[in-house]
């Protein structure tokens, strides 16, 4: 046998109700919907400029959901005798209503207000205390009372969350704190000052994603703490973002005033191992002339690689020393000589390099020819790769620039440094 389904009840219930029914449909079926905020917000622009007695007052001829909005239309733009009103509506409206605790949280998280609405907000926990701690369980209870009398609310859901056995994330949450609110910028800005490495290699993919979304200060100030927390070669990966997107000191200084004199050091020693060895690595990783020039990293400031990767520009604070992958000399000039004659070069071939990063066109690379000046060099800076060149090289370091040239000593500077 078959059935066949009828709506036979909705069928009476519609013919018995047709006038009801209609009487609901709309008028205009092009007006355009508003929310219970957007209502608001018109509402609240008429009184823009009203006094806080008059703010109040108005707030009493408002809805009960809308006065449960009312916290919304807090701005650090509104004039102080408007921001007062509201704060008093606020307080009013907490003392009586459970659920503006829910949504003054929100306005905390939103406006990053932690001096009169964060005072409001306790207000509201204390006003319903047992009504809210309904839905959580004691330990969590405790959690939610120390957060709201802690002096830096940022600082404990920073440290709170860090310390947890508990997932970072999951933490944050369960103080209905989330991604899209500003607060939590601010919350994981400040782990990341004092987050140990392990943190970091464990929330690298956090790292990487909040880095490339950051202002600019704010990426200064993420690099700031990692150089400061970790061994960059177990970071590895983050440390390329950084310089990726900051450079080095040297060629981008007000990328780096964010970061301590130190970390910055520290860092552009880092990276320009990499790139010295990198260079060299694409003949020997034990290049006899990385070998000798990476004991010279700790005073290193700066390096450029160009000619199709066959010459290697090291930037010291007082000379520039060109050297070169194959056959061919190195060329020493005073740090001052260099920046006049060559540097305009260099520059225009790093901001091409920079333009063109992510697209198929290739910027032309300044030849090594262009950068060969026996006459501008300083007196003896022409030095041959011969039988004992290292020896060579290293007693005309000595006697004409008075560096230090023991490996010891200068591994014993860097080893301060890192431990600085």
């Amino acid at each position: 046998m078959r059935y066949e389904y009828q709506p036979s009840s909705l069928r009476t219930w519609l013919r018995d109700n047709r006038n009801q029914v209609l009487s609901h449909v709309i008028e205009d079926p092009n007006t355009k919907y508003e929310s219970d905020i957007e209502i608001l917000i018109n509402k609240f622009e008429l009184v823009k400029s009203a006094k806080v007695d008059e703010l109040v007052e108005w707030s009493e001829t408002l809805s009960r959901r809308q006065k449960l909005l009312v916290p919304n239309l807090y701005s650090d733009e509104l004039n102080e005798e408007v921001k007062q009103g509201l704060i008093s509506i606020m307080q009013k409206n907490a003392k009586t209503d459970k659920r503006t605790f829910r949504v003054l949280v929100d306005t905390v998280y939103q406006t990053c207000n932690l001096d009169e609405i964060w005072t409001v907000l306790k207000y509201s926990y204390v006003s319903h205390k047992d009504r809210i701690e309904k839905r959580y369980n004691e330990e969590h209870s405790k959690e939610w009372r120390d957060f709201l009398v802690s002096q830096d609310p940022v600082h404990h859901l920073a440290e709170k969350a860090y310390y947890s056995e508990n997932d970072f994330l999951s933490v944050l949450e369960s103080f209905y704190l989330t991604e899209n609110f500003p607060l939590y910028k601010l919350v994981l800005m400040d782990v990341f000052n004092f987050a140990d490495q392990e943190f970091f290699i464990k929330e690298k993919e956090l790292y990487k994603k909040f880095f490339k979304e950051a202002t600019n200060e704010d990426q200064q100030k993420m690099a700031d703490g990692l150089i400061r927390n970790c061994q960059l070669n177990q970071v590895k990966d983050l440390g390329k973002l950084v310089f990726e997107k900051l450079k080095t000191y040297r060629r981008k200084p007000m990328l780096w005033k964010y970061v301590g004199d130190e970390e910055k050091k520290r860092f552009a020693n880092w990276i320009l191992k990499l790139e010295i060895k990198d260079f060299f690595g694409q003949v020997n990783k034990d290049h006899e002339r990385f070998q000798y020039w990476e004991k010279f990293i700790v005073n290193l400031e700066d390096v450029v690689v160009t000619d199709e990767k066959s010459t290697l520009i090291m930037y010291f604070s007082d000379v520039v020393v060109m050297e070169v992958l194959g056959t061919g000399a190195v060329y020493v000039y005073k740090t001052s000589t260099f920046n006049k004659n060559f540097q305009p070069k260099i520059d225009r071939m790093l901001a091409e390099r920079e333009k063109t990063e992510r697209s198929w066109m290739k910027p032309r690379e300044v030849k090594r020819s262009e950068l060969m000046e026996k006459s501008l060099i300083i007196r003896g800076g022409w030095l041959v790769h011969s039988g004992g060149w290292q020896m060579k090289f290293d007693a005309w370091l000595r006697r004409e620039l008075k560096w230090e040239v023991d490996k010891n000593a200068l591994l014993q500077k860097e080893a301060e440094r890192d431990e600085g």
